[in-house]
């Protein structure tokens, strides 16, 4: 059968789409991945299989409403579909209801019993589970179907190292980079494993060995680092730090997320200012600018950042909640209290502001509004937690028939 040539092309790009984007998830680009998901299905809203792929990284980004909507649209597709039962299967994940989740995955793999993707699921549900057996048993399922596939290598060896077998986890990190040669160095993986386990030591000499066959990527930098202060090894700490920076210091768009996340709040305020200059507007600069100073106790930089922020996104209450803490933080409870107030008229369930705004009525001797702000906070944490609850047990997906 001949199709139109615009029916071909649409095929091939969604295929081109489909296969762009499974490569950067077995790469474990899941950013990426998410990107290209969801650009296919812009071109096909009716491909289930991107439905759920697009479900899985919505998951791992901790993307809760984004979730909840390509849950709802697959199930108004066809809610008998494999991928779409595989969906809520997904979603129920993010719940935490890993049993209800286990059984909709095998419901799924049961109609499609060699879906390298379901496995994948299923895989990943087990890693949140802690279930390590039956992780490394779906996984080992999954490797036959694509012996090459580099995520479910690097799976399999964190799922080794949970339980101490570091030698198999670095086995398996090995394959991952045989396949993909793109990937973390595997002492990069396994590093990061004995720093999470609190083995420092064992940690510094993978990191150290990561630096000496790749040393063109900064993250071993600050991680030995890192595992040098805990260490106390201060003189060596400060050599890997002039390293850093004499390698990495004129790239503040590469040092500056490391900066933040090992508390280097002189080096991230300065990395953050000269991406802030050459980006003035940018959203996710101030924001994180507006929390290095907070970090660093320098509230008026702070709230001249979170002001910034508010001008330019007037209508997102998280930036008001964070300019209402900065205030309280400064002790102007009136200022405190009146963006607290808008971030909660946005977002009836922003829980922090509640807290800023019944405890900026305190000091400014309202305690009878500031009580009344506790009532009405508690209120809806009681709405949220039975939402929860519902969510949980499957309530609002009494009709699904799943």
């Amino acid at each position: 059968m001949k199709y139109p040539q615009s029916h071909c092309r649409k095929g091939k790009q969604e295929e081109s789409f489909l296969k762009k984007g499974l490569t950067a998830f077995y790469h474990q680009d899941d950013e990426k991945a998410l990107e290209l998901f969801r650009k296919l299905l812009r071109y096909n809203p009716e491909n289930l299989h991107a439905h759920y792929l697009t479900a899985l990284c919505d998951l791992l980004h901790t993307q809760e409403q984004e979730l909840e909507n390509i849950c709802s649209h697959a199930l108004k597709l066809n809610r008998n579909h494999p991928y779409t039962i595989a969906c809520e299967a997904v979603r129920y994940l993010y719940l935490s209801n890993f049993s209800r989740a286990e059984a909709l995955f095998e419901k799924a793999l049961g109609i499609l019993p060699n879906d390298l993707d379901l496995g994948i699921g299923l895989g990943i549900l087990y890693e949140f589970s802690g279930d390590k057996e039956k992780g490394i048993d779906i996984y080992t399922q999954a490797l036959r179907l694509d012996p090459g596939n580099p995520r479910i290598h690097i799976s399999l060896g964190s799922l080794y190292s949970i339980d101490g077998e570091f030698d198999a986890a670095l086995a398996e990190y090995k394959k991952a980079k045989k396949f993909a040669p793109d990937l973390e160095n595997p002492h990069q993986h396994l590093g990061c494993d004995y720093y999470h386990e609190g083995l420092i030591e064992q940690a510094t000499s993978e990191f150290g060995m990561v630096i000496q066959e790749e040393p063109g990527g900064p993250a071993a930098y600050f991680y030995l680092l890192d595992c040098l202060r805990r260490l106390g090894r201060i003189d060596d700490s400060l050599d890997i730090y002039q390293e850093i920076k004499k390698k990495f210091g004129n790239d503040p768009s590469l040092t500056s997320g490391f900066f933040e996340q090992f508390n280097m709040h002189i080096d991230a305020i300065a990395a953050l200012q000269s991406l802030f200059k050459k980006n003035p507007n940018n959203q996710n600069i101030l924001l994180r600018l507006s929390r290095a100073y907070l970090d660093a106790n320098r509230l008026d930089e702070a709230i001249t950042m979170a002001k910034r922020l508010v001008q330019l996104a007037p209508d997102d209450f998280k930036n008001l909640a964070l300019l209402g803490k900065l205030y309280f933080k400064s002790e102007d409870y009136k200022l405190a209290a009146a963006f607290s107030r808008r971030a909660i008229n946005l977002n009836p369930n922003a829980q922090s502001a509640y807290t800023i705004l019944a405890d900026s009525l305190l000091f400014l001797g309202q305690q009878k509004k500031s009580y009344g702000i506790i009532q009405k906070m508690e209120l809806v944490r009681k709405e949220a937690w039975e939402n929860y609850q519902a969510k949980f047990s499957g309530q609002d997906r009494a009709d699904a028939g799943l």
